[in-house]
């Protein structure tokens, strides 16, 4: 037998291991992940390895799945601590690693047992191995099969060929509904809290639970509703927290904080609609129809015209989380080593799908020019970068922004990569309107007492970051000067201002002649 390893996404493929992708599209996840089980049992698999820190789940899993036969296998579960035990039955003298693997090759009966935190022993001690060895041996002629389930894979060069390897899939939506609802069963206010919990609200944090664990998500969903009576948008929060925790091991990649809303952005109504467009695309009846999940867009201009901003927007529309890639620090060796570090972040991104990537200043990281001056490292970081926006089955949004996109290498913009390439530029009068009248709100300022036309033709060529740091600005000095805010301080705030249009004219123009027929304007004119 060889060693298999079965993953539903796709991961870096070694020559020493055969990997088998598998499609969820058509059954829910635990169905599947029963029909492999059942599967590998069939076929006489001796030892599977389950790569999930998820005992309590595979617990569950390998209860129903001894179910589905006749006669039903026992089921036996192992730890250090406890030894073998069964439903009914607890195996003396099997607390050590070695005693509990004898007691298995003793027993003749049909079961099926789960080790659970093996891997140590196996790292520990070779001879473990052996033993493993010959309980191999012992099974392959009953329908015996021993699960070994584990954070991390551990398997010695003698075990490969005898082991198959499968990594658990995090839960679906159907499965995190359900620990949801026994959640709020469980509350002593279940009636209230089942009342208060629209439809739109239970796909909301269902979407935002989705790519943690069942503990994960029944811990964060306790902890939310502590002293609650009602259910509200503010569980959502408590499920990011939750993500926040498990994206901070990754190293270079940050949980976004800063959501901002469609509103918060000051014309760019080319952009906008293309993501209204394409604002139901993750729920039940926009899967239903078919909508093709969109990869990405890649968003490049002027500095200071809302990029970044655009890029947050994307998660806070869909309600999904936003992680934030440094592609800088990659080469940072406090992380690690690049290659490797860009992994454990494209598997985090993965592990917690569906979410937004952001990429800020993409070309720090993967530009010609860094590639030719970092050699090897450099062009291997480009080329899995690229492999896995290419072959990504989970959700992950890459919304990417870039000041040079010319530093990008060629393969970056391809059709196919990004979904759309979006170009940023100077705002026109009408959107340094809107701007104005954004910022302008969001400090308190009374808009009826302040002729925002006035403003929009002494700001000719400002970008929206000279815009806001002009009324805040103005604000100080009319707080100084103890009265309120009007338009002759914006104007003296403004004046007091050069804008980059005139410092980087030359600049602007090149990218402007750049985005003519390669870019869609996020504006419209």
């Amino acid at each position: 037998m060889r060693l298999w390893f079965i993953k539903t996404d796709p991961v870096d493929v070694t020559q020493k291991f055969r990997y088998i992708f598998i499609s969820m599209n058509e059954i829910s996840r635990k169905q599947q992940i029963l029909q492999d089980l059942k599967k590998f049992v069939l076929s006489k698999a001796t030892i599977i390895y389950i790569v999930s820190d998820e005992e309590d789940r595979m617990e569950g899993l390998l209860k129903e799945l001894s179910a589905t036969f006749q006669p039903k296998p026992k089921l036996f579960i192992w730890n250090p601590f406890q030894g073998l035990i069964g439903e009914n039955e607890k195996v003396e003298n099997s607390k050590t690693s070695f005693e509990a693997l004898d007691k298995v090759i003793q027993r003749s009966e049909q079961a099926i047992y789960l080790f659970e935190g093996l891997h140590s022993f196996l790292k520990a001690d070779p001879l473990v191995a052996r033993k493993l060895k010959d309980l191999h041996r012992a099974l392959r002629n009953r329908y015996s099969t021993l699960f070994i389930i584990a954070p991390s894979l551990v398997v010695p060069e003698e075990l490969r060929r005898d082991m198959i390897v499968y990594e658990l899939p995090m839960p679906d939506g159907t499965e995190v509904e359900r620990t949801l609802m026994g959640v709020i069963s469980g509350s002593p206010h279940a009636s209230s809290l089942t009342e208060s919990l629209t439809p739109a609200l239970k796909d909301q944090m269902i979407k935002a639970a989705l790519g943690l664990s069942l503990d994960q998500v029944a811990r964060a969903f306790r902890s939310a509703l502590i002293g609650r009576t009602t259910v509200d948008s503010s569980l959502i929060d408590a499920l990011l927290d939750e993500k926040g925790q498990l994206i901070k091991k990754s190293g270079i990649l940050a949980l976004a904080r800063h959501r901002p809303s469609l509103d918060e952005i000051g014309g760019l109504e080319n952009l906008k609609d293309w993501l209204r467009k394409r604002g139901r695309v993750l729920d039940s009846e926009g899967r239903a129809f078919g909508l093709e999940l969109p990869k990405g867009v890649l968003i490049t201009g002027v500095s200071g015209c809302g990029k970044s901003l655009c890029a947050k927007v994307f998660a806070s529309y869909w309600g999904i989380p936003l992680l934030h890639l440094d592609m800088a620090r990659l080469y940072d060796r406090t992380v690690g080593e690049p290659e490797e570090a860009l992994q454990v972040a494209l598997r985090t991104a993965e592990t917690v799908a569906p979410a937004v990537l952001w990429i800020d200043e993409i070309e720090a990281g993967i530009s010609i020019q860094s590639q030719k001056a970092g050699g090897g490292t450099q062009s291997r970081v480009f080329a899995s970068f690229l492999t896995w926006m290419q072959e990504k089955t989970a959700f992950v949004f890459i919304a990417a922004t870039a000041n040079v996109i010319e530093l990008l290498p060629p393969e970056v913009l391809r059709k196919g990569r990004f979904d759309q390439i979006f170009f940023v530029t100077l705002p026109h009068a009408q959107e340094r309107k809107s701007i104005f009248s954004i910022h302008l709100k969001k400090n308190g300022a009374d808009l009826t007492q302040i002729n925002l036309d006035m403003l929009v033709k002494v700001t000719e060529g400002f970008n929206g970051a000279e815009i806001e740091q002009a009324v805040n600005g103005a604000m100080i000095e009319a707080f100084n000067a103890g009265r309120p805010l009007n338009e002759h301080d914006i104007i003296i705030a403004a004046g007091n201002t050069v804008p980059l249009s005139t410092t980087m004219r030359e600049e602007i123009g090149r990218m402007e002649r750049w985005a003519y027929n390669r870019a869609i304007p996020a504006s419209r004119s």
